[in-house]
């Protein structure tokens, strides 16, 4: 039997959802799935050479020029060229992954005839807190909810948001969470490892933002809290590791970021010495790092003060490590955190809440341990990168078997 004939769709090459496809791309049975991928390069020029290794590992990668906001012409530019790239292809199956994409792909499918389509919002567009075009995103999700058999959601609190929004029936709604690999270091030698990459005693306290440095990371909350663990804990250490991808609000955040840690935060410098976020607040910056999975596991503490998710790599890859996070009461990290069992989670936007958790952690030493060992074992048992392809290859096999009944 032929492997069925499968595309994912894909805009933002940048975050989780660019690590949620490449998970497909490369972990699905190729004798089940004959995996394309068509994606955009406008947000991150630097994906090419992932193509390009990903071409070279024998998949198919067509690129299409899309961007993040509305852009009427380049939008239909985009549609029409998937639109032909499906048609020329026969897909069976199309699966497209967050807004931008999520929509233009949709569309294409439903005028390209494809018997079967997915949907993969990773976080939802209506959701965002820094654009005035919420009612919109919310109008064009409603209406591109019907041009697939199943949205996919990424953590069974989506559900939630899913429904409050009008998207579709619940029947129509499918959960498969993110996962991911387990370290295959003990996290004890990680820790040794990376604590003596950035010069940290193994007694000396440390902290961390670990993400994307965007409105919905709420970055500005993280730098309030680490202020305050300066004034009640001289001697602990804090770092953000991570990119901007948009220097407005790079701009906005105080205090105001130095222009050393600028140039590393936005323009993807590597610094030959360290640099701190500014005078003011001693924060190594460390930029994007592609190792962050492990280079997590030098902390004794994670936060992540997200206004909203998805379900986030980052979350779980500290857990991994045996590190706690104190995080957002928000969908994808409560589904993950046992408050008080596996970390702490803080109402949004608390600063003296997201504070007073993690001086709990950094004083005490007993507490991380019994956290941190019961985050890895939540990871373990729910949310490897295993158990995620078994559930989308079921789901997979679920629509192509229905032969696109029920759009």
């Amino acid at each position: 039997m032929q492997p069925a004939k499968v595309l994912e769709v894909l805009e933002a090459t940048v975050g989780g959802a660019r690590k949620h496809v490449l998970q497909l791309l490369r972990g699905l049975d190729r004798s089940r799935f004959d995996l394309h991928l068509a994606c955009s390069l406008e947000r991150d020029p630097g994906a090419a050479a992932e193509l390009e290794a990903l071409r070279a590992e024998g998949i198919r990668v067509f690129t299409v020029p899309m961007r993040r906001r509305p852009a009427p012409l380049s939008d239909l530019l985009a549609l029409r060229r998937l639109t032909a790239l499906m048609r020329a292809e026969r897909y069976q199956l199309v699966h497209t992954h967050a807004a931008k994409a999520g929509f233009l792909g949709r569309l294409a499918a439903r005028r390209a005839g494809v018997p079967a389509v997915l949907h993969t919002p990773h976080t939802f567009p209506f959701e965002r807190v820094d654009t005035v075009l919420t009612p919109l995103y919310r109008f064009l999700e409603r209406r591109a909810a019907a041009w697939a058999q199943r949205i996919v959601l990424v953590a069974a609190s989506q559900r939630e948001a899913a429904l409050e929004a009008g998207l579709c029936d619940a029947d129509r709604l499918a959960v498969v969470e993110n996962g991911i690999p387990m370290p295959a270091e003990d996290p004890a030698d990680a820790r040794r490892r990376w604590r003596a990459e950035l010069g940290l005693g193994e007694d000396v306290p440390a902290a961390a933002f670990v993400g994307r440095l965007t409105p919905q990371k709420d970055v500005q909350t993280f730098l309030s809290v680490a202020a305050e663990l300066r004034r009640e804990m001289p001697s602990v250490r804090l770092f953000v590791v991570g990119r901007a991808s948009g220097r407005r609000y790079l701009a906005s955040l105080r205090p105001r970021i130095s222009p050393k840690a600028w140039r590393v935060a936005a323009l993807g410098e590597r610094p030959v010495t360290p640099v701190v976020w500014s005078a003011e607040l001693p924060a190594g910056v460390l930029g994007h790092c592609p190792a962050a999975a492990e280079l997590v596991a030098a902390f004794d503490v994670v936060l992540l003060p997200s206004r909203y998710e998805g379900l986030p790599y980052s979350l779980l890859e500290a857990m991994a490590q045996r590190v706690p996070v104190v995080a957002s009461a928000v969908t994808g990290n409560r589904d993950v955190i046992e408050d008080g069992h596996s970390g702490f989670l803080v109402p949004v936007g608390d600063v003296a809440g997201f504070a007073r958790s993690t001086l709990r952690l950094l004083s005490d030493g007993a507490l991380r341990q019994r956290l941190g060992a019961a985050a890895r074992e939540r990871v373990a048992a729910s949310f490897t990168e295993e158990r995620f392809l078994r559930g989308m290859a079921a789901l997979y096999g679920e629509v192509l078997s229905q032969g696109g009944r029920g759009v």
